[in-house]
């Protein structure tokens, strides 16, 4: 693959993995029972709030998790082909290690195992054409999106009653990721377990299945050349425009939702609908703003920052998981879990975001990959090197 479409893949892994983080802050901050929740949010709804989330739902949410899947499909077929290849499962295998730990060592929001336990499930699929792994993936994920737009209309119609929290085993846990670093670890353990559990036990479960959804329409869409860039500079203005139409379809429901005095349930399960229908349309338009952005004179510094960002984006996803433990959980630094409201949570964003971006450019001017890059095909294809040959 010629140089140039790498770093395209590379600079949308890149966006990819920025933008994660900001919907990921604030679960590691609060209970996820209310994290991403406008009327429960624990610290109010002062205007800076409201307007946090208000963009977070609007431009981050769903978008970046959903490019991430469709370049994890992609680089399914870059690493393992279309034919058989010890590498690939050795590689999700290790992932799949690697993300366990994470999730039960460090932060219990990890992706990384359903990305390895999922790449198992689709890889197979890979030796499809374009245009069937595109319309499975495709036919899948508006089942999953319908099947959720069923569930909205059943619960509008026969509203269920609903569970009370229970606050003394949430005061537990809150004090537990606030205390020592032993409890703050073993509390995260507990809450690891219970959304393993909660994911796998349901069934069907719409988050793995929504992920190989998207997984087999990156394969689809790389085969067809447009993550591997070889569409028309056409295709991408045309993925620009509908995916900033999709958002404008997507903020007025959670502008309708900020401004109703009562913040109806049924506005907000109809916002996240859409929100989540619309998402792989956002994301691509993302895309084909980004290749527009790196074939202009003005703004192509753009895209060139974000490249290195995602040719170590597991380890600058790894890094994100430390710096939000250190900075929330106990015993390991400030301790500030529950304590911050979002415009502070954006503030950390932000600066992890310029330290990422500066780290990066710097560690990929030296060497050939990531540290984490480099220990994790060390586990799958054996010893390599890591610092960049001198030309």
């Amino acid at each position: 693959m010629p140089k140039e479409r790498i770093v395209l893949l590379d600079a949308l892994r890149g966006l990819a993995i920025l933008g994660i983080l900001l919907c990921n802050i604030p679960l590691a901050s609060e209970p996820h029972a209310v994290a991403t929740s406008l009327t429960e949010w624990p610290h109010g709804m002062a205007p800076a709030s409201v307007a946090v989330w208000w963009v977070t739902q609007v431009f981050f949410q769903q978008k970046f998790y959903t490019l991430f899947s469709m370049l994890f499909g992609a680089s399914i077929l870059l690493v393992g082909g279309e034919g058989k290849d010890g590498r690939l499962l050795k590689r999700l295998l290790s992932l799949l290690v690697i993300g366990a730990l994470h999730g039960a060592l460090l932060w219990n929001g990890d992706v990384l195992t359903y990305y390895a336990l999922i790449g198992l499930v689709v890889a197979p699929a890979r030796n499809w054409p374009a245009w069937r792994l595109l319309a499975v993936g495709v036919a899948l994920d508006l089942s999953m999106s319908l099947a959720t737009g069923r569930k909205i209309l059943a619960e509008a119609i026969d509203p269920p009653v609903p569970r009370p929290p229970d606050l003394a085993a949430q005061a537990i846990a809150d004090a537990r990721y606030g205390g020592t670093f032993a409890q703050s670890l073993a509390q995260n353990l507990v809450d690891y377990r219970e959304v393993l559990s909660h994911v796998w036990l349901q069934w069907p479960s719409n988050w793995p299945l929504t992920v190989a959804a998207l997984m087999l329409m990156g394969m689809g869409l790389f085969k067809l050349g447009v993550l591997s860039g070889r569409v028309s500079a056409g295709v991408w203005r045309a993925l620009a425009a509908a995916g900033l139409f999709s958002l404008l379809i997507t903020a007025l429901p959670f502008a309708l939702y900020v401004a109703a005095p009562d913040h109806p349930d049924t506005l907000s399960d109809l916002a996240r609908w859409i929100q989540r229908a619309t998402a792989p349309i956002v994301g691509l338009g993302y895309a084909g703003l980004l290749v527009l952005a790196a074939r202009s004179q003005v703004w192509k510094s753009i895209p060139a920052a974000l490249a290195p960002v995602g040719q170590m984006a597991f380890t600058n996803y790894i890094a994100q998981s430390v710096v939000m433990t250190v900075l929330f959980y106990g015993g390991r630094g400030p301790a500030l879990y529950g304590k911050l409201d979002r415009p502070a949570l954006a503030a950390i964003v932000v600066a992890t975001w310029t330290a990422q971006i500066l780290w990066s450019r710097w560690w990929m001017a030296r060497f050939a990959m990531g540290p984490l890059e480099w220990l994790w095909r060390w586990a799958y294809r054996g010893r390599t090197t890591l610092r960049r040959a001198v030309s």
